[in-house]
């Protein structure tokens, strides 16, 4: 994927399902935080034995995913809280796709490769709906959501991507990224 100006989906979904980073690349968490996630079973536990113990490795989806748990913790949101929404984000799409793709992951895709805003939205009875930009401006306007919490998750991707950048394949994608903005 070195130096290419354009990315296919499947190249793509390739580059952020690779496990190679490690919890030092995310300066907004402690390695504690982590640690008590995969303990009630919000972070998903992808160690691997090591000379030195067991170390985790993640991918660029479970970066992204650590920091909306982080962002939702930030405002206070229960941890039983962020179980529902986990499990709403991890179940699998209905595209009968082998291997099984979650709904995270193919929204997450599709808001990288067709450069669209996705918020994550969270009702006042615990409801949970991933909307585009049109969708969230349409349902705000009339009237659909009172009281509710959102995160705008394009912002929390390209921060996960801007902190990893020092990897090639995600410069790559940043690259594809700049070389077909339309500003």
């Amino acid at each position: 994927m070195k130096d290419q100006t354009s990315i296919d989906k499947t190249v793509l979904k390739k580059v952020l399902l690779k496990k190679v980073f490690k919890s030092e690349h995310l300066p907004f968490v402690t390695n504690r935080q982590i640690h008590h996630w995969k303990e009630i079973k919000i972070v998903d536990d992808h160690r691997e034995y090591a000379a030195s113990g067991m170390k985790s490795k993640y991918n660029v989806l479970d970066l992204i995913w650590i920091n909306i748990i982080s962002e939702m913790r930030s405002f206070r949101i229960s941890n039983s809280i962020i179980k529902e929404v986990k499990s709403f984000l991890y179940l699998d799409t209905e595209e009968g796709l082998q291997p099984k793709v979650t709904l995270f992951e193919k929204m997450i895709v599709e808001t990288i490769f067709n450069k669209k805003t996705l918020f994550l939205v969270l009702l006042k009875d615990m409801s949970v709906k991933l909307l585009n930009k049109e969708e969230y401006i349409l349902t705000l306007t009339i009237g659909n959501l009172h009281h509710h919490f959102s995160l705008d998750v394009t912002y929390l991707i390209w921060e996960i991507l801007a902190i990893v950048d020092f990897d090639n394949d995600i410069k790559s994608i940043i690259q594809h990224y700049k070389n077909t903005d339309n500003e």
